[in-house]
């Protein structure tokens, strides 16, 4: 099986911005207005906007690190826009266009069987990079990715990106970093699916990993969790009766609590250990 290629670059149709009150100025602006629309055939010229007031490249992910030239250079070409939840931005088998940047909200990754099956891969936020790996080698998605509530995104032509790349050395170790941390996940979530057998030590596994980007706090590991036991069921390849049985069980036992979107885990050694875990997953690795 292929490494997962974990979202590729051409937005489709279905995309509908929040309109901007101001207007391009300059002839920059009206040439980056007509690129996104002919990128973002659902938008107009009044719907994107090239710079976005109070963002800068330093906000982080895939831009920390970026010296100062690089910075400006991706803040020239990149071009902003807003988009609801249910939105498609990537879907399979197309071929790659542009780089997306997540700036606000949260994406799902996924890979769809024909008869309607899905695999949630993972859930992409702030600061991730959706199309890096089909820009980069020019294959088509084998993923699809659609927002789960209201996003703000910035676009990157692909020529546009390949070029900053050649001409900023910290650029290319940015994309380098990026798609090593995309491999690692795409490894987790193998494992996970492939070498796990029961549904109790999946679930227990996936509620791990999100547990080292949790917060501590005296009664155990807070994590925000916005995916619906359905959701989480498509995440480990059950469903979703089977979610609620085994977070029922967990909870009977105390191992983990559920306050409406929050999830606390009580003891994550004692949920491993319950779920017959051998080995936890290394909290300096970031959750998928």
């Amino acid at each position: 099986m292929r490494t997962l290629q974990l979202i590729h670059g051409r937005t489709v149709k279905g995309i509908h911005a929040e309109r901007y009150q101001e207007d391009f100025t300059g002839a920059e602006a009206r040439d980056g207005g007509a690129r996104a629309v002919d990128e973002f055939p659902m938008l107009t010229a009044a719907g994107v906007k090239r710079h976005e007031a109070g963002w800068s490249c330093e906000a982080g992910g895939f831009f920390a690190g970026l010296s100062a030239e690089a910075r400006s250079d991706f803040e020239l070409h990149l071009t902003h826009f807003r988009c609801p939840g249910a939105t498609t931005l990537i879907g399979e088998e197309q071929k790659p266009s542009s780089i997306l940047f997540v700036l606000e909200g949260a994406v799902n990754i996924s890979m769809n069987s024909p008869d309607g099956k899905r695999l949630l891969l993972e859930v992409a936020g702030a600061g991730d990079t959706l199309g890096l790996t089909s820009v980069i080698s020019g294959d088509s998605s084998e993923i699809r990715a659609e927002t789960m509530y209201p996003c703000r995104i910035a676009s990157l032509h692909r020529q546009d990106f390949i070029e900053i790349l050649l001409r900023h050395p910290t650029a290319s170790q940015s994309a380098a970093r990026e798609l090593c941390l995309q491999y690692t996940r795409a490894c987790e979530r193998l494992r996970l699916l492939g070498l796990t057998s029961s549904a109790t030590a999946r679930l227990a596994h996936l509620l791990l990993e999100w547990c080292r980007g949790g917060q501590q706090t005296t009664s155990g590991t807070q994590v925000r969790c916005a995916l619906t036991h359905r959701e989480i069921g498509e995440c480990i390849g059950a469903s979703r009766e089977t979610v609620s049985r085994v977070l029922a069980d967990f909870r009977s036992h105390d191992l983990v609590r559920l306050r409406g979107a929050t999830l606390v885990v009580t003891s994550p050694r004692a949920l491993a250990l319950y779920a017959g875990i051998n080995s936890m997953p290394d909290p300096r690795k970031p959750a998928a």
